[in-house]
């Protein structure tokens, strides 16, 4: 399992350390079901693909299909979490692994440190350069601390990837 994840839209997209976006999904995701939108059918089917693409070896992907309205609709979220985001000074590994993600499923750290809002602001500068079509080049690349995750399997043991 690679330890980065590619964002994906249209022909463009950039490469982050899937801790990185892990938290910055967690919180996007945080800010969509807080306003009662989750159930709308772009971000129903959206939301389960997010959170596998951050738990697995695969692209988080915005959709092409989306309309304009929608993807301003993702833009406004991504800004939501990054604001929230800029509330905090870090977030420590111990609260990153609290987070059930997608079930009992959760994302582990590597590094036993706490990672800085900054780095995590720069996937939402990221996906909102991507959604707007304004992003500078076919792929950015963020070099962020190297990461491993872990996961717990249906039995209860834990896997390392």
């Amino acid at each position: 399992m690679s330890t980065s994840k590619v964002v994906v839209y249209r022909e463009r997209g950039f490469w982050a350390y899937d801790i990185v976006l892990g938290v910055f999904v967690k919180y996007l995701i945080d800010e969509i079901e807080a306003t009662g939108q989750a159930h709308t059918p772009f971000l129903a089917e959206a939301i389960p693909v997010w959170r596998l693409a951050v738990l697995y070896d695969s692209a988080l992907t915005l959709k092409e299909s989306w309309t304009p309205l929608q993807r301003q609709n993702v833009i406004e979220f991504a800004e939501q979490a990054c604001a929230r985001l800029a509330t905090r000074e870090s977030i420590s590994t111990e609260e990153i692994v609290s987070w059930p993600f997608a079930g009992e499923e959760h994302i582990f750290p590597l590094e036993t440190d706490t990672y800085g809002i900054a780095r995590l602001q720069k996937s939402h500068t990221a996906i909102s350069s991507l959604a707007r079509g304004t992003a500078q080049s076919t792929v950015i690349h963020f070099s962020f601390p190297i990461l491993l995750k872990k996961r717990r399997s249906a039995s209860g043991l834990v896997k390392r990837y």
